[in-house]
């Protein structure tokens, strides 16, 4: 594991990151139903190396990351297949028939006092979790919530890095791949982008039926990642 420092290169904007890339994204999620499967072959869609560290026993996920810039990534999501933790998301990514598109979060510098705009907004922050809370030094340490009232995925979830440990090799990876679109698709989103403008988030949501997708420019060309019907 590589220790990053924390928000290299980034400035902040009401309280987000705007990370080295230029865009408030600090990792998308690209749901497979076999991580190690699903690396391989968005390796080979996009032409670019991912960094993937071998399962943690007691995650019931396991994951790679994709750079998009220094301190941003896409991370490679499937379950882990050390064990049978449940989780909710566990039963939707085993039945995944490729990759697709299912969160996307922004990193806040400090997840108090974003909540506190959020209530000023007429929103709130929820299932506000911390992770690593014994403090283990060579593990991540961070602060994760849902942008509420209502749980959206087209809705950017909220991260606050304490200690960020990437992956072994990440840094040293090239960054080939830049995020070009993030589209989100809502029928409510005239209700949900008045908050997201409050807040300082560049993101809009359209309105129209639910969709959430992204594209990158990759070394083999434009690679979209699509989720029609998305919640």
């Amino acid at each position: 594991m590589i220790k990053q420092d924390l928000y290299n290169g980034a400035q902040t904007l009401n309280n987000i990151i705007r990370q080295s890339h230029g865009h408030q994204l600090d990792h998308i999620g690209i749901g497979v139903a076999d991580t190690e499967a699903g690396v391989a072959e968005i390796e080979a869609l996009t032409g670019a190396k991912i960094a993937l560290d071998p399962p943690i026993e007691d995650q019931w996920y396991w994951s790679g990351a994709l750079p998009l810039g220094s301190d941003s990534y896409a991370e490679i999501i499937g379950p882990n297949p050390t064990n049978d933790i449940s989780a909710p998301l566990r039963p939707w990514l085993s039945q995944l028939d490729k990759p697709s598109v299912h969160f996307w979060y922004i990193a806040v510098k400090s997840m108090a006092e974003f909540s506190l705009a959020a209530e000023a907004a007429g929103a709130s922050v929820i299932f506000e979790t911390q992770v690593n809370e014994e403090d283990d030094p060579a593990s991540s340490r961070y602060i994760y919530a849902g942008l509420g009232p209502d749980f959206v995925l087209q809705k950017p979830s909220l991260i606050e890095w304490e200690r960020h440990v990437q992956r072994e090799g990440f840094h040293n990876l090239p960054v080939v791949c830049e995020l070009v679109s993030l589209e989100l698709f809502h029928p409510n989103a005239a209700q949900y982008n008045p908050v997201l403008e409050h807040l300082g988030c560049d993101a809009r949501i359209e309105t129209g039926e639910s969709r959430f997708r992204f594209a990158l420019d990759t070394p083999n060309g434009r690679v979209v990642f699509d989720n029609p019907g998305v919640m």
